[in-house]
């Protein structure tokens, strides 16, 4: 499983710019909970990646804290300010990608809900500067009781045509998966259907459905449609090596498909326990893990949508694991086809570039709790239309450590 992270330390934050790196590219845009405590503007953007509302502006979330102690919600505007504009209840602790809507609403998931194990939430701005904004929970899962049939923490969402940058149109299902419950009690694939102004949840797929639950077991990253209106996704165990899968799944008959086992190769080579996945130009998957490989640190790779797999990358490769280590965020694949991550220990920004296999270090984030860059990034970065790249760290940003949100001009 994932290595479980706990923000700590709390206060208001500032906008402040970090020491220049890699030819001043490299810029802190925000260090949360930095003046004292309680923080107010939150901490911790744990697994958040920043979205676009597609003028410009970039939103994300904050886990811990805030006015009532259940994360924030924070703008990134197109002057490279950022500014809190909503405070989450203390049963939502948001987590993963939001989802953006036509008429700019935004939906997320709920680490906490009503019944403790996770839920759906919609956001509505109540003014034009959406400085304001309504918060509903859509659906509270193990709402049947103990056994959590439909399913227990979930972990993100996604809509068909969100590869494509296309808004939600907020009337088509909402998709996503949760780690554990379901009939195995291994997780699920669910669905979230919007009709005559309530939500109705139904599970798609139920993992650990075969023995030894060679489908997968735990699917804790990252779920995405490909152009023909198949879900994609990766399990962290399971397999026929229990040690992760990718699976291919079709939404209206629940059919699911392991298109790869990982540690197929001897020694895991190719590595175990996959942390993040996407999709380039060509269709193909682009993921990390987070164990195997040379070094059992974590492998970036590549894998046709056949099956056909391709180690890109094995990190710890250099000494002291100068490249970075263990990478717990999928990667990002830019509008040339450079892909782009990072790695959470011996935090690292990272390039590869699949034309020449040519990988490069970017940033090294500080691992002093006080550098200003910030240190442990968890959150896959997301480009902009001009080609910069926005990330957050977990940790550092100030004295408090309640992480940073920063820039990159590759």
């Amino acid at each position: 499983m994932r290595i479980a992270y706990l923000a700590f330390g709390l206060a208001a934050a500032v906008l402040a710019t970090a020491e220049p790196a890699s030819a001043q590219t490299f810029t802190t845009l925000y260090q949360f909970c930095k003046a004292r405590l309680p923080c107010r503007d939150g901490a911790g953007p744990l697994e958040s990646p920043l979205i676009s509302d597609g003028a410009g502006n970039f939103y994300g979330t904050t886990q811990n804290y805030g006015a009532q102690t259940g994360g924030t919600l924070y703008r990134l505007g197109a002057d490279g300010a950022v500014k809190l504009v909503f405070a989450f209840p203390a049963i939502a602790a948001p987590r993963g990608p939001l989802v953006r809507d036509v008429e700019g609403n935004l939906y997320g998931i709920e680490s906490n809900g009503a019944h403790g194990a996770g839920g759906v939430f919609k956001m509505h701005p109540l003014n034009d500067k959406e400085s304001r904004w309504s918060f509903e929970t859509l659906y509270s899962f193990c709402a049947g009781g103990g056994d959590c049939v439909d399913g227990s923490t979930p972990v993100q969402l996604t809509y068909e045509g969100a590869a494509s940058g296309v808004p939600y149109d907020g009337v088509s299902p909402l998709y996503g998966s949760t780690v554990s419950g379901g009939a195995s009690a291994q997780g699920t694939v669910f669905r979230l259907n919007p009709k005559a102004g309530s939500w109705t949840e139904t599970v798609v797929y139920s993992f650990c459905a075969k023995e030894n639950c060679t489908d997968g077991q735990w699917p804790a990253y990252a779920l995405f449609f490909d152009g023909s209106g198949k879900l994609y996704g990766a399990t962290t165990s399971g397999g026929a090596a229990n040690q992760g899968a990718i699976f291919k799944l079709a939404p209206k008959t629940g059919k699911e498909t392991v298109v790869y086992s990982l540690c197929s190769e001897a020694n895991c080579a190719d590595g175990a326990q996959p942390s993040g996945l996407t999709m380039d130009g060509n269709g193909n998957l682009i993921g990390t893990t987070s164990s195997g490989g040379d070094t059992q640190r974590g492998t970036l790779f590549r894998l046709s949508p056949h099956g056909t797999f391709k180690r890109l990358y094995s990190f710890c490769a250099q000494e002291s694991c100068a490249d970075g280590s263990i990478p717990l965020a999928g990667p990002t694949v830019g509008a040339d086809g450079t892909i782009y991550g990072v790695t959470s220990l011996d935090s690292r920004l990272y390039a590869f570039t699949p034309q020449n296999s040519a990988y490069s270090v970017l940033h090294k984030f500080c691992s002093d709790s006080k550098c200003t860059d910030g240190f442990e990034p968890l959150s896959p970065l997301t480009e902009d239309a001009n080609g910069r790249l926005l990330g957050t760290t977990a940790f550092g940003g100030s004295k408090h450590s309640g992480g940073t949100v920063f820039s990159f001009v590759p």
